[in-house]
């Protein structure tokens, strides 16, 4: 691993240990939302709408976002 470096100073910003919990309530979301307008048609001919277009899509989680180092060591910029 003497080898593995990174290309580019960006670093995640984040305190959060896991996403898991936001993906699940997400995911939980998103399945109720398709679950009640396919309820509403009659034999079930509605499109579902996309999880992206209600705004509840993978942009706005804990671990979400990244910063650049801006005099990066060579710590920085081990793997």
């Amino acid at each position: 691993m003497s080898r593995s470096r990174r290309h580019s100073p960006f670093v995640g910003t984040t305190k959060a240990a896991t996403d898991k919990p936001w993906k699940q309530q997400n995911a939980r979301r998103v399945r109720r939302g398709v679950h009640q307008t396919l309820a509403e048609t009659v034999d079930g001919d509605a499109v579902p709408v996309s999880p992206y277009a209600k705004g509840h899509g993978g942009w706005c989680g804990m671990k979400d976002g990244k910063q650049r180092i801006v005099d990066p060591s060579s710590k920085d910029m081990r793997k």
